[in-house]
């Protein structure tokens, strides 16, 4: 059953400025403790990059650095068109992203929700397919992350 939900999510903070990546650290400290968190890890585990199969949305950079993809045709920066990933929902994350309606529901008795999909990629990676925004009709890319 697809049941899709619209969110926010924000790019990754090694995405960001190192002026802004500073502020989101001092402001996570508080924040981080009242999860029991590190306040290093507070933004991208919690605020910043939805776990699981979406449209559109930010690539997640946690097992590489982010790479910025640029169109072969025409140079122009790529987009994310969609994720396929292994996890819906994120061990690190807590419940914070945890899937509307039913957090921890999977497709069948005993499946656990965080790959309800039951799909893996690799050894538990997410697929991102990448589109050129001026030209989709340019080659896409494949970007396992």
């Amino acid at each position: 059953m697809l049941e899709p939900e619209q969110i926010t999510e924000y790019p990754d903070h090694l995405e960001l400025s190192e002026e802004l990546q500073e502020q989101l650290k001092q402001w996570s400290v508080p924040q981080a403790g009242k999860e029991d968190m590190d306040p290093a890890t507070y933004y991208d585990c919690v605020l910043s990059n939805a776990p699981g199969w979406k449209v559109g949305g930010w690539p997640a950079w946690n097992s590489t650095d982010p790479s910025p993809q640029h169109c072969s045709e025409c140079g122009t920066g790529m987009e994310v068109l969609m994720t396929v990933a292994t996890f819906e929902e994120g061990d690190d994350a807590g419940n914070s992203w945890s899937p509307y309606p039913h957090p921890g529901a999977g497709p069948y008795p005993g499946h656990r929700g965080y790959n309800a999909t039951g799909v893996q990629i690799g050894s538990g990676y997410r697929q991102h397919l990448f589109v050129c925004p001026a030209e989709p009709e340019h080659p896409h890319i494949e970007l396992m992350t």
